[in-house]
C-alpha cells in the first residue's frame, strides 16, 4: 500500500512540475539520428492472485521505435517492445509468485508538447507465471494482451522520465475460465537517440 502511494506521489509531482508545458505548442522541427528510445524502470504491480492488494515489485526494459514517414495524422505512431520480471518482494499470501513477460505492439505519442509526451499503447505477448502450488501445478505459460498509457517527461538533453500504467489479461489459467489481470505502474529513465532541431 505504501509503495502504491509513493508511486502516485512521484507521478503527481512530475505532472505538476511540467504542467506549464501543456500550454506550449511544440515548434516545427526536423529530426535526425536514430528514431529509438531505450529505457529501464522499476515496476510495482497488483498480481491479481490470492486476494486483494497483493503487490509485487520488479524491473522492466523497453525499446520504442518511432515510425517517421507516416501521414501527418499518424505522427507519433511507433512500435514498442517490453520485457518485465516481477519477482521481488512477493506478498506473504502468495509465496513464490512471479511473472516474466515479453510483449510488443503499437504505441502512440501525442506529439503536440515539448516537455511532456503523453501516450497510449496496446501490446500482445508471451509470459511465464509461477504461483503457490495446487498439488504439482505451480507454473504455467500463456499468451496475454496488455494495454496502458502514461507520459514521458523531459529531464535533460536526451534523457526522459517515463511514468507508465499497464493492464494485462491472461486467459484461462488453472484449467478453467479463470483470467488473471495483473496491472500496475512502472517508473524509470529512458534515452532518446533522436535529435530535434527547431526550424527558424
Amino acid at each position: 500500500m505504501r509503495c502504491r502511494w509513493l508511486l502516485a506521489s512521484i507521478a503527481v509531482g512530475f505532472l505538476g512540475a511540467t504542467l506549464p508545458a501543456f500550454s506550449q505548442v511544440r515548434p516545427s522541427a526536423t529530426e535526425s539520428g536514430l528514431p529509438f528510445v531505450v529505457g529501464s524502470g522499476f515496476s510495482n504491480f497488483d498480481v491479481d492472485f490470492g486476494g486483494s492488494d497483493n503487490r509485487e515489485d520488479g524491473g522492466a526494459l523497453w525499446v520504442d521505435w518511432t515510425i517517421r514517414r507516416v501521414p501527418r495524422k499518424l505522427d507519433g505512431l511507433g512500435i514498442e517492445i517490453t520485457a518485465r520480471d516481477l519477482s521481488l518482494a512477493p506478498s506473504a499470501a502468495v509465496p513464490g509468485m512471479r511473472y516474466d513477460t515479453a510483449a510488443g505492439g503499437a504505441i502512440y505519442h501525442y506529439p503536440r508538447f515539448q516537455s511532456v509526451r503523453p501516450y497510449g499503447k496496446f501490446q500482445y505477448g508471451f509470459g511465464s507465471v509461477d504461483f503457490p502450488p495446487f498439488g504439482a501445478y505451480a507454473h504455467d505459460t500463456r499468451n496475454f494482451y496488455a494495454m496502458g498509457g502514461g507520459a514521458d517527461f523531459h529531464a535533460w538533453n536526451h534523457v526522459w522520465l517515463r511514468v507508465d500504467y499497464e493492464y494485462q489479461r491472461w486467459q484461462a489459467l488453472f484449467g478453467s475460465a479463470t483470467h488473471l489481470t495483473p496491472n500496475g505502474f512502472t517508473i524509470g529513465p529512458q534515452f532518446d537517440f533522436s535529435l530535434h532541431h527547431n526550424r527558424q
